[in-house]
Parts: C-alpha cells; structure tokens; sequence
C-alpha cells in the first residue's frame, strides 16, 4: 500500500547504525529527498556519525538519537521525535526499539523491514531468511542481498523514484583545508603517493588483522612504491594501540594518525586524495568506495554478498572456511578465516590493482 506523499509534511529518516551502512545508504537519502521534494526531512542519525554526511543534500536537519538501552534513552529519543511532529517515519534499522520509539512518539506512517516487529510498521517489507539446512548455529540473519539495494527495495514499496547505487559523500572547503593541514603536518606532500592502512574495526576482534602482518604489508608496499610512498594508519576511538603497534614493527615511512585522531569529514578529503587504501570491512572502506579511490579488502567473519556492489575500484581478499561466514563479534575458535590472509597476498593484490588504476588514466 502507497502512503499519499500529498499528506506527508514532515519525514523523519533514522539512518542505519554503522558507519559503513550510512555511506551505502545514502543513494536511498537522495531519492527520498526526490520523492517528498516539498517535505522537510530530517535524519536521525548516531552522535559522531553526521559529520560524514556533512554537505549532503538529502536532508534538511539532524536529530542525535541516543539508541542507548534504558528507560533515559528511550524517552529522550521519543520526546526529540515527537517535538518534530513528523507524518512519515522511514526506518533503516531493523531494530524493534527503533520502531518503537516512532510509534510512542506518535509518528502516523512507519516504513521499514517487518521481520520482529509487524505490528509497529504500517507499510514495509519481508526480508527473505535463509534456511539453515547446513546445521550451522550462526550466520547471516537474513538472505545477504547488497545494502544498497537492500534499501532500496524497502523505497521501491512507495514507487520512489530511481536512483544508481553508488555511495553519495560530499567534501565542503573546510574538510578540504582540515585535509590539507593533517597532511602538511604529517610530512605528505602532493608529489607523494599516499597509501592508507585502516586496519580497525568497530564490529568486533573478528574482522581484525595482526599487527606483525600489517607491518610487515607496510614495509612491502614501501620497498615496491619507492620512496615517493608515505603511509598512514588510520584508526578509531580506542584503536590507537593498534597503530602503535603496527608503526612500532615498520621500517616503512608509515605514520600513525592517532595524536590528534583524524574526523571523519577530515578523512573524507584525505581518502579522495589517496593512490590506494588497504582496508579492514569496516567503515573507512565506503568511503573509499564513494571516492572511487582504490581499495583492498580484507574481509573474515562477514558474507561478501551484503557488500557485493560498487566493487569497480575495490578488491575483497577472502578465504572460504568451514565456520564462515559467521558473523560473530569474537571468534569461538581459531580465527582462520583472517589468518589465511598473508601480506604477500595482499602485496599482490595493492600492486595488481594500482596497476589497472594507472593503465586507465589518460595520457
């Protein structure tokens, strides 16, 4: 059933909870903002994650959601919602406390997944579930479909106007300037061919690489690039030891960004201006992604088919595991599907396709 865009004056969009789901959301932002053209549409969205989608178009305000368990969280959210007075609440997250606080608050229309939570939505979709015949305890929720057009399909209910998959991020001057100085600082000049390691990741222990393996890839892209090569470890809040310890076992010309750590509008610019990122699946990889800038992934524990578009510019190095994929945070068992992954590997992998990058590029 179609809600009446004509009765529809207020939107609100809560936006997925992970970092890397924002980016491969924001395709779906921009054809909302095309579908209620007239409506103001405001994202809900975790605190610190708005700063990716600084200067983008699809919304005209943001709303920090707490997402917090708690009978404080809870209610605060609500209250925020409610002062808004919204018609139409489009939910990306599949959570029941999500739709819940929309349907406290008083939101008439609710869009989103119905999986666990039919009644509180009044227009959504199924996901397809996969049937465990394998005998597998863990594993993906549903049948992986890519994110993009994962949320699409839920838009494609309400006939919204079409859009291409591709990551939508913009960079104001001011992230461009905040690039340059980070930069400046840490001794990269234009002339310079920037290579980025993001080797965290705030899933969990399970999408992590070793740092001895890291260093180790540092010192080898180093030696095939040359000396015009410079290196950056990025991190997260709370990652800062994992840089350390990797630029503590390099010889490479390999800094750490950790003192101050980099913000994410910062890194937007930094990743644009970067020849190649080698990447955990975490969420500096969409932002590679958005910018077409070359990348390499390293994936383990996660299904490859819920991140399988947009790979024009983008390696996934993966090993099939008898346990995988498992989704778990923390591995039960031996960690093998990361360990299979060896520097040489992923040496081959960067080289072979900064290769293909430079063959395409004119003149």
């Amino acid at each position: 059933m179609k809600i009446d865009p004509k009765r529809i004056r207020r939107v609100f969009v809560r936006a997925p909870n992970w970092l890397g789901d924002v980016i491969m959301a924001t395709p779906s932002f921009a054809r909302i903002r095309s579908a209620y053209i007239d409506a103001e549409i405001v994202c809900g969205i975790k605190p610190g994650h708005q700063a990716i989608l600084e200067g983008c178009r699809s919304f005209d305000g943001y709303l920090p959601m707490r997402g917090q368990k708690g009978r404080k969280a809870f209610f605060g959210d609500v209250r925020s919602i409610r002062e808004k007075g919204f018609d139409l609440a489009i939910l990306f997250p599949n959570s029941v406390s999500s739709a819940l606080r929309c349907l406290v608050a008083g939101v008439p229309y609710r869009l989103g997944y119905t999986q666990g939570r039919r009644l509180l939505m009044t227009h959504g979709l199924k996901a397809r579930i996969p049937k465990r015949k394998d005998g597998k305890r863990y594993g993906p929720r549903r049948v992986p479909v890519p994110m993009p057009q994962y949320y699409a399909a839920l838009l494609d209910t309400q006939e919204m106007p079409r859009i291409d998959f591709h990551p939508i991020l913009r960079i104001i001057p001011e992230e461009e300037e905040q690039a340059r100085l980070v930069l400046e600082r840490l001794g990269i000049q234009p002339e310079h061919r920037l290579v980025l390691l993001n080797p965290g990741a705030a899933f969990g222990s399970t999408k992590l690489w070793y740092p001895e393996n890291w260093a180790k890839l540092a010192d080898s892209l180093q030696e095939a690039l040359g000396p015009e090569a410079r290196l950056i470890v990025l991190v997260g809040p709370g990652e800062e030891d994992i840089a350390r310890a990797i630029t503590s076992r390099s010889s490479a010309k390999i800094q750490a960004a950790i003192d101050p750590l980099i913000p994410l509008g910062t890194l937007k610019a930094i990743v644009r201006k970067a020849h190649i990122m080698v990447t955990t699946d975490s969420g500096p990889r969409h932002v590679a992604v958005a910018f077409d800038t070359p990348h390499v992934v390293l994936m383990g524990p996660t299904h490859p088919d819920y991140t399988s578009s947009n790979l024009e510019h983008g390696v996934v190095v993966r090993h099939e595991v008898d346990c995988g994929p498992c989704h778990l945070k923390v591995c039960p068992l031996d960690h093998r599907c990361m360990k299979l992954i060896t520097p040489e590997e992923i040496l081959a992998t960067s080289l072979d396709l900064l290769s293909r990058k430079e063959r395409q590029l004119p003149g």
